[in-house]
């Protein structure tokens, strides 16, 4: 199964945004293990540059019955990171998630120090097998 977000725009120093991925269900059962997290920008996409402290992070969190179980995933936009249009980058997996029927998955952006502008569409893909 594959889960996906596509992110807002966001303005540097912004606040946090949070956007729905999916509910897992096991359904069809294909697992229940996370196996990858890719981060890829839209054609068009101005390219952000990573900065040592004025950047960006893009988490991916669990919930269940709508409180956060864990943030499973997560990358920041650091010197020597860009994001740019087409080119995938994997968002490291932090913790193992154990997902249940009904869980939420969802991907908070969250700005760090006065933040960096991220442009619309970035798009998060979140495997499980």
């Amino acid at each position: 199964m594959i889960y996906s977000a596509t992110l807002p725009a966001q303005a540097a120093g912004a606040a946090d945004t949070t956007t729905l991925a999916g509910v897992y269900s096991p359904a069809f059962y294909s697992g229940d293990t996370v196996t990858d997290v890719q981060l890829v920008a839209p054609p068009g996409f101005a390219t952000v540059t990573g900065a040592a402290t004025n950047n960006a992070t893009i988490s991916v969190r669990q919930l269940r019955n709508g409180a956060v179980m864990q943030t499973f995933a997560s990358l920041t936009l650091t010197a020597g990171l860009n994001l740019a249009a087409e080119i995938p980058v994997t968002i490291p997996l932090t913790a193992q998630p154990v997902l249940r029927f009904g869980d939420v998955l969802d991907v908070r952006l969250h700005q760090n120090g006065t933040g960096q502008a991220i442009g619309t569409g970035l798009f998060v893909s979140v495997f499980v097998s």
